[in-house]
C-alpha cells in the first residue's frame, strides 16, 4: 500500500472513531473527501527538483567542480563562483560528516514515487557517494572529494592533484568570463588563493603528524612542477593571458584595468602561497622515504581494499586482482605476437619487439611545430574516420562535437598523457579531448588512433553525451563510476577495431593491443605496489619490458598509480564486465541481439557502478527475451 492510501485510510478510521462508529455525518464524509482529493493533487516531485538543495550543499563543500561542470549559480548555490575549497583538517572533517549526511538524506527518499531512470540515477548517486565514503572511514588522513570532486586522495598534496594542480587548470580552461561579475568573481578567487593554500598546507602538516609522507620522488616532481609555475613574468602567466584573451574576446568594459589586475594579484598572492606550498614540500622531503606502496602508509593495507572498491567497484582481493592482470598479459602478448611476425619483427620478446618499434624513427612525430600540427590533424582525421560508422552501432549518436586541444605549455610537463573534460552545463564549453605534447616520443603514431578512440568517439565522448539528461540531477553525471566510464572507454577501443578502423593496417592494430596490454599491466603494477611491496623502479622496469613503451612514459604512469592506488585498475576490470554483460546477451538473445540497442541501453543512464548496471542490463535482458517470447507465440 502506498503511503498516498494509508494516509486516505486512515483519515476514513478517524473520522468513524469520531463518531462513534455511528453512521457517518455527511459534513465529515464531504471534509474527508476533499482532504483526499486535496492530497492526490500535491505534485510528486522529480529527483532532479528533491536533489536541488542537497546539490548546493555538495557545491558548498567543493565549489571548483561547479565551474569544472559549468554550473550556473542559480543552480550551484550563491557565490559558489567566489569560493574555494577548505582543505584543511577541520574542513576536511565537515566534508566527510556533510557527506555522510547527504548520503543519509538520500537514503531517506522514497524511490517508489520515482520514474524508473531517476530509480537507476538515485542508485547510482549513493552507490558512489558509499564508496566515497569508504576510504575516509577507513583513514583519519587524506582527502575525500578529492580530484574531480570524487576521488579520494591518500595524499593531499602531489603532482597530479591538490588546489596547486586544478586551480590554474580550471582557471585558465573553464572559468567562464563574459561579465563584468564574471571577472570579480575570477579575481576574487586569484586573491583568495593564498588563504586557501594555507588550509592546505594545515592539512599536510596534520598529516605528516600521523606519519603520512608521499613518497620522496613524488615530493620532487610536485616541487618541480611548482617551480614552473614561477618561471613566467606575472604578466605573462596563462592566468593573466587566458583571463585577459576571454576579456577581450567577450569585450568586457576595462579590460586593460582587470588584466592589470590579475597580473598584480598573481605577483603578490599566487607566487607568494607557490612559494609558501614549496617550502613546506622541501621541509617534508626531509623525513620522506623511496617507498612507493600505499601498505608502507598507516592502514594502508586496509585503505588499499577500500580504494578498490571505491574506484573500481571490485570486491576482488589484490591477489586476485594480480594474478587477472598475469593472465591478460598472457593472452595480449600472444594475439600481439601474431601480428608483430606479420609485419617482420620475429625475435625477442613481445616487449622487446615493441621496444624496436618505438625507436623506428618514421612512427616518431618531430618535436616540432610542424610534427605537433601533423600530429592533430591525424587525430581529426581518425575521429572523421569512426564517426562514419557510429550509426551502424549506435541508435543515440552525441548531438555535439568533441574539441581537441593541446595541453597548455606551462602545464603539460606535468600532466599524465591524455583525458577527456565533460562538456559545460551551460552548453558554453564542448566536451575536450586533451593532449600533452610535452614528450612526442611518447605519442608514437601507431599509438594515437586508439588513443583517440579511447577519449572521443566512441569512448569517452559519446559515453558522456549520451548519458547526459536534463531531466536527471546533476549528482548522477559527477558522482560516476570511474570502472564503468574508463572500462567503457577501453571497450570502445576493442570496438574500434570491431567497426574496421584498423581494417589492412597492423601498425596501427599493435597500437590498440598495446593499449589494452598497459591496462593489463596496470592491473599487476598497481597491485604489485601497493599490497606486494613492488618499487617504483621495479614497476618501471616491468611496464618497459612487458609493454615496450618510452620509459619516460612508464615513469610518469606509474608515479600515477602511486598518487591515485587503485584507480587505474578501473579500465581492465570495467571492460572485462561490459565483454561479459555483452556475451550474457549474445548467449541469451543469439541473432535478436541489437547491438545498437545494447550499447544505448548500456550507456543511457551514465556510467552506473558495476553492480547497477549489471543489475539494470539483466532486468533489460529478462524483458527483450520476454518480447522475443511473446512475439514468436504470435507467429
Amino acid at each position: 500500500m502506498s503511503n498516498l492510501m494509508k494516509r486516505i485510510v486512515n483519515a476514513l478510521i478517524l473520522a468513524m472513531l469520531a463518531t462513534g462508529c455511528s453512521d457517518p455525518n455527511p459534513t465529515q464524509t464531504n471534509q474527508t473527501a476533499e482532504q483526499a482529493k486535496a492530497e492526490k493533487a500535491v505534485p510528486v516531485l522529480s529527483l532532479k527538483q528533491q536533489l536541488a538543495p542537497i546539490t548546493q550543499r555538495y557545491f558548498a563543500l567543493r565549489p571548483e567542480i561547479a565551474t569544472y561542470y559549468g554550473v550556473a549559480e542559480d543552480e550551484a548555490g550563491k557565490d559558489v563562483l567566489s569560493k574555494l575549497t577548505d582543505y584543511s583538517p577541520s574542513g576536511e572533517n565537515h566534508r566527510r560528516k556533510a557527506l555522510k549526511a547527504i548520503l543519509t538524506e538520500l537514503n531517506a527518499i522514497d524511490a517508489s514515487q520515482l520514474s524508473a531512470s531517476e530509480q537507476v540515477s538515485l542508485g547510482s548517486i549513493k552507490s558512489e557517494i558509499a564508496g566515497a565514503l569508504l576510504p575516509a572511514e577507513t583513514v583519519a588522513y587524506g582527502t575525500m572529494l578529492g580530484e574531480y570532486g570524487v576521488w579520494f586522495l591518500p595524499y593531499v598534496v602531489n603532482h597530479l592533484s591538490g588546489l596547486h594542480v586544478e586551480f590554474p587548470s580550471y582557471m585558465e580552461d573553464k572559468f567562464a568570463v563574459s561579465t563584468p561579475e564574471q571577472a570579480k568573481a575570477y579575481l576574487n578567487r586569484l586573491s583568495m588563493y593564498p588563504a586557501a593554500m594555507g588550509t592546505v598546507i594545515d592539512k599536510l602538516d596534520q598529516d605528516v603528524q600521523m606519519g603520512v609522507i608521499p613518497p620522496d620522488f613524488i615530493i620532487d616532481k610536485t616541487i618541480a612542477g611548482l617551480q614552473q609555475q614561477l618561471v613566467h613574468h606575472a604578466s605573462e602567466h596563462p592566468l593573466v593571458s587566458s583571463f585577459k584573451a576571454k576579456l577581450t574576446a567577450a569585450q568586457v568594459p576595462d579590460s586593460e584595468a582587470l588584466a592589470n589586475s590579475a597580473a598584480e594579484l598573481v605577483e603578490t598572492k599566487y607566487y607568494p602561497a607557490t612559494r609558501q606550498l614549496i617550502s613546506a614540500l622541501q621541509a617534508v622531503r626531509i623525513k620522506a622515504t623511496h617507498l612507493a606502496g600505499l601498505g608502507h602508509q598507516p592502514q594502508g593495507a586496509k585503505l588499499y581494499k577500500a580504494m578498490i572498491k571505491h574506484l573500481a567497484n571490485s570486491d576482488k582481493t589484490p591477489d586476485e586482482i594480480h594474478q587477472l592482470g598475469l593472465d591478460e598479459v598472457a593472452r595480449i602478448t600472444a594475439e600481439m605476437d601474431v601480428l608483430l611476425k606479420q609485419v617482420g619483427y620475429r625475435k625477442g620478446t613481445v616487449g622487446e619487439r615493441m621496444q624496436r618499434l618505438l625507436k623506428d624513427p618514421k612512427y616518431i612525430y618531430p618535436n616540432t611545430t610542424e610534427g605537433k600540427q601533423q600530429l592533430m590533424s591525424d587525430i581529426h582525421g581518425y575521429l572523421a574516420k569512426v564517426n562514419t560508422k557510429l550509426p551502424l552501432w549506435f541508435g543515440q549518436l552525441p548531438n555535439q562535437e568533441v574539441a581537441v586541444e593541446a595541453v597548455p605549455d606551462s602545464r603539460a610537463a606535468a600532466t599524465s598523457g591524455a583525458f577527456y573534460d565533460a562538456p559545460s552545463q551551460d552548453g558554453l564549453r564542448k566536451g575536450t579531448f586533451w593532449i600533452s605534447l610535452y614528450d612526442m616520443a611518447a605519442l608514437p603514431s601507431y599509438s594515437l588512433q586508439t588513443l583517440t578512440y579511447h577519449e572521443t568517439n566512441p569512448g569517452h565522448h559519446l559515453q558522456t553525451l549520451i548519458g547526459l539528461s536534463d531531466t536527471l540531477p546533476l549528482l548522477s553525471t559527477i558522482f560516476y563510476s570511474n570502472a564503468a566510464g574508463e572500462g567503457w572507454a577501453l571497450y570502445a577501443e576493442r570496438l574500434a577495431a570491431e567497426m574496421g578502423m584498423y581494417k589492412d593496417n597492423p601498425i596501427n592494430d599493435l597500437g590498440r593491443l598495446q593499449s589494452e596490454l598497459h591496462r593489463a599491466v596496470r592491473l599487476v603494477v598497481d597491485t604489485g605496489m601497493h599490497a606486494k611491496d613492488w618499487s617504483r623502479e621495479q614497476a618501471i622496469d616491468y611496464a618497459v619490458a612487458t609493454e615496450g613503451i618510452h620509459r619516460s612514459e612508464a615513469m610518469s604512469e606509474i608515479e600515477r598509480y602511486v598518487v591515485w592506488p587503485g584507480q587505474a585498475l578501473g579500465y581492465k576490470l570495467g571492460e572485462l564486465k561490459i565483454i561479459e554483460l555483452r556475451a550474457k546477451a549474445k548467449q541469451a538473445l543469439g541473432d535478436k541481439l541489437d547491438i545498437k540497442v545494447f550499447h544505448d541501453k548500456l550507456l543511457e543512464n551514465g556510467a552506473l557502478p558495476l553492480d547497477l548496471l549489471e543489475q539494470k542490463m539483466d532486468q533489460w535482458l529478462e524483458s527483450a527475451k520476454a518480447a522475443n517470447a511473446a512475439a514468436e507465440t504470435k507467429i
